[in-house]
């Protein structure tokens, strides 16, 4: 497989980190990732952590500064796929049993929601 090139690597790590920002409250342009396949969301956050390992060698080589690139987490990457390719539902995606199915369970409870569909605070039926 060839190195994605880093100009779309740098898109696709915007693109998602913007994602987060936006949710905090910081806003800005959330840039395209239509069409953008979770392999490529993983691949993109590797090129970029590549070069900034590079620009660090580099700057310890040569001395001076140097910057770095944020690169979102493995947990971000994967909300942000799911937020792009799955319909908006009031369902968790998993829970897994620990112990026993009636016992304790860990839950990881990823609901996507649409606000348009946030009129009434009953539960669907």
């Amino acid at each position: 497989m060839a190195d994605m090139d880093i100009a779309r690597a740098h898109e696709i790590v915007a693109a998602i980190n913007a994602r987060s920002l936006v949710t905090i409250g910081i806003e800005q342009p959330l840039g395209s990732l239509a069409g953008v396949t979770l392999l490529e969301m993983i691949e993109a956050k590797a090129a970029v952590e590549r070069e900034n390992v590079a620009a660090i060698e580099a700057a310890k080589a040569k001395g001076g500064g140097y910057s770095i690139n944020l690169v979102p987490d493995d947990r971000l990457i994967a909300a942000t796929y799911a937020l792009e390719h799955f319909t908006p539902s009031r369902e968790a995606i998993l829970c897994i049993p620990v112990n026993h199915f009636l016992g304790d369970r860990l839950v990881l409870a990823v609901v996507i929601t649409d606000s348009a569909d946030d009129d009434t605070d009953e539960e669907p039926s």
